[in-house]
């Protein structure tokens, strides 16, 4: 039986008759919708046993995600206080991933006041009607805030600023000694003890949480020294050729860079807080109230939250004030003023949210310089844009320091011999 308890998906909460996609069928060889479904229904009389032999339970096909195949399931009135919309995640491939997904999004809602979604039932075995490990969540109501942002008035926009801001404040209320990912484990009493572990360095599978020290108090510097001598050791393990082929300087030249920024003061005021790594658009759930009003209804894919300097949380959402109708990224661009006064009015507004005590968390460019640092350390170099990126960054910080107190020796050295070794994968964009 499933045990009472969101991968990496874009999947909309929302009904979408147009989001169907024949990835699950084609791409990665799952049992094609048509007879899985009344897989689901049959999950469904379990879960909800209460539920009337004469009613039936709605169930949506709803596009999934690179790690899940998602469904949309609505119970019947029969089902009194369970009645309501919920979605079934599948993982498409290991399983180990769920529970750590699971941990977070009860932790998110034990210690913020973020809205996010519930997670109803869950089952890490096959020992079920779907013969596939799933977790069901109740559904948070809404459209993408990617899809709707552009449509909004000029008082919607507002009101997205503010509670923008009220998101970011709320994750660094949550601080911890050390950093690293969450993971929860039951007590022998039954209840939830969650513990903070070391970010996985070079993983293609979660490891066993039981398997993996917890993660130890550090201050930022020895954050960025521990992740990079971590990465550096994985190029070596990892490599056919001996360790005297590798040339540790992009690892070594990166911790000059952090240790410089230490010198120079710019982590002493910071320590780790929550931080949801892919907080953007795409995964803020938006509902339009009766009365006119746009709320944030959700905040999905926690599964890349972690525990991280305070400035990793402040990068500004400059999207609010300068949208661009495309897919990319907003970027972490500097304090720019926009041209249209409605857009300084919402740049305003987020601003008076969150405080002028965080602008240089938020603009200064020894902070978005932190920033890239700290992608670099968390994913690696394991592709040559991810080198590039790593090569860029080392510049950018000589150029900065040049500017500000002088050159330094260390970060202006020759980088024309650095390379990343052939067997790296070029598309290897991000960790695991």
């Amino acid at each position: 039986m499933p045990s009472e308890e969101s991968n990496k998906s874009t999947a909309s909460h929302s009904s979408c008759s147009s989001c169907v996609s024949e990835s699950s069928t084609v791409v990665y060889s799952h049992e094609t919708y048509a007879t899985f479904e009344s897989r689901v229904h049959e999950l469904c009389r379990l879960l909800w046993p209460s539920a009337a032999e004469d009613e039936s339970f709605e169930v949506e096909r709803l596009k999934g995600g690179s790690f899940n195949r998602v469904i949309g399931i609505k119970t019947p009135p029969s089902t009194g206080e369970a009645q309501g919309s919920y979605i079934l995640r599948i993982p498409r491939f290991e399983i180990a991933q769920q529970q750590r997904e699971i941990a977070i999004l009860r932790y998110v809602r034990q210690q913020t006041s973020i809205p996010t979604t519930e997670v109803i039932f869950s089952d890490s075995t096959t020992e079920n009607p779907l013969n596939e490990p799933y977790m069901i969540q109740t559904r948070i109501p809404g459209q993408s805030l990617q899809d709707i942002y552009p449509t909004l008035n000029h008082e919607q926009k507002r009101a997205i600023a503010k509670q923008w801001g009220q998101i970011l404040l709320s994750q660094r209320t949550v601080r911890n000694d050390s950093p690293g990912i969450v993971h929860a484990t039951p007590d022998q009493d039954g209840t939830i003890v969650f513990a903070i572990h070391p970010y996985n360095v070079d993983s293609e599978q979660q490891p066993d949480p039981a398997d993996v020290p917890l993660s130890p108090a550090q201050s930022v510097l020895e954050l960025f020294v521990t992740q990079f001598e971590r990465w550096e050791a994985a190029h070596i393990r990892s490599s056919r050729a001996p360790a005297s082929a590798f040339r540790p300087d992009h690892h070594d030249r990166l911790i000059a860079v952090a240790k410089d920024m230490d010198a120079a003061g710019f982590f002493k005021d910071t320590s780790f807080t929550l931080c949801h790594l892919d907080l953007y658009p795409r995964n803020v759930m938006v509902d339009i109230q009766s009365d006119g009003a746009a709320k944030i209804t959700g905040v999905l894919d926690w599964d890349s939250a972690v525990f991280a300097p305070d400035f990793v949380v402040c990068a500004p959402p400059s999207w609010i004030w300068a949208w661009k109708d495309d897919d990319d990224e907003p970027l972490d661009e500097a304090e720019i003023i926009p041209a249209n006064p409605e857009d300084q009015a919402l740049k305003l507004d987020f601003e008076e949210v969150v405080g002028n005590e965080l602008r240089d968390f938020f603009y200064a460019p020894q902070y978005r310089m932190a920033r890239r640092l700290f992608d670099i350390a968390i994913e690696g170099i394991r592709s040559n844009i991810a080198f590039e990126e790593a090569q860029e960054l080392i510049k950018d910080w000589a150029d900065f320091q040049t500017t500000a107190t002088g050159p330094l020796p260390e970060v202006e050295a020759d980088l024309s011999g650095l390379h990343v070794s052939s067997t790296e994968d070029d598309d290897a964009q991000s960790a695991d």
